[in-house]
């Protein structure tokens, strides 16, 4: 059985990859495995909201990877009109021998009970999913396998284009994608806030909140946004 200890590496040494050797395949089996482990998230009313497109084929990967640059435009337009700069990663998914896409069935939300079904069908949709897709991640890791969040597969553009391409049927939404495949090499580990940073016992500690000044900083040296971002694409564009 796997212990705590096990566990806490598991996550610890997972990585959000955005090099791949395409050259590497990826077993059926290995895919398999991957989505039998997916299978047992927890899911709001036991609703199993998720459903997966497996995509090998080469031509088609590359085809997801120039929607994905082509709905990138308006994006980085956006960030540059407001914030001055964009800090947009780069569409290096199209490598990985495997793309996984996460769809959800919304129907799924009358397992629901009628109260949570009103306030809350919404979240425990996407929580559904979200817990799905973090088993992919962990499981593909446990493979030696590398993997990556492509959440922008379910922008409007991107996801209508999808849909008709993979012949996607209506009510289904494209919740992910989700790359499969082997690093090119090895990603610096993402920082961290410390526990003692934001865990509270018994009743929240008001000290710890951070201010605005604070929550700033934090954005700008330890997220995409700031600092951390411009030495994690600066690492990317050497690979």
């Amino acid at each position: 059985m796997l212990n705590i200890d096990e566990l806490r590496q598991l996550t610890i040494q997972r990585r959000s990859i955005r090099g791949y050797d395409e050259s590497r395949e990826v077993s059926h089996e290995a895919i398999r495995a991957i989505l039998e482990c997916a299978r047992w998230a927890p899911s709001g009313g036991n609703g199993q909201p998720w459903e997966f497109v497996v995509v090998r084929d080469k031509e088609t990967r590359h085809k997801i990877a120039d929607i994905y640059m082509k709905q990138l435009e308006p994006k980085r337009e956006m960030d540059l009109a407001v914030r001055g700069t964009a800090k947009m990663t780069g569409d290096g998914f199209r490598h990985a021998p495997v793309h996984l896409i996460i769809l959800g069935d919304p129907r799924v939300k009358e397992s629901y009970p009628i109260r949570t079904k009103l306030e809350k069908a919404d979240s425990h949709f996407i929580t559904g999913l979200a817990n799905a897709t973090l088993l992919i991640h962990l499981a593909a890791d446990s493979l030696g396998l590398a993997s990556q969040y492509v959440s922008d597969a379910n922008s409007p553009y991107m996801e209508t284009m999808l849909k008709v391409m993979l012949g996607i049927p209506e009510p289904l939404r494209i919740y992910h994608l989700v790359p499969i495949g082997y690093a090119k090499g090895p990603v610096a580990a993402p920082p961290r806030r410390e526990l003692e940073e934001f865990v509270h016992y018994e009743k929240y500690d008001v000290s710890k909140l951070r201010g605005e000044e604070g929550m700033s900083q934090f954005i700008m040296t330890r997220t995409l946004q700031g600092g951390y971002g411009r030495r994690r694409l600066e690492e990317e564009q050497k690979g």
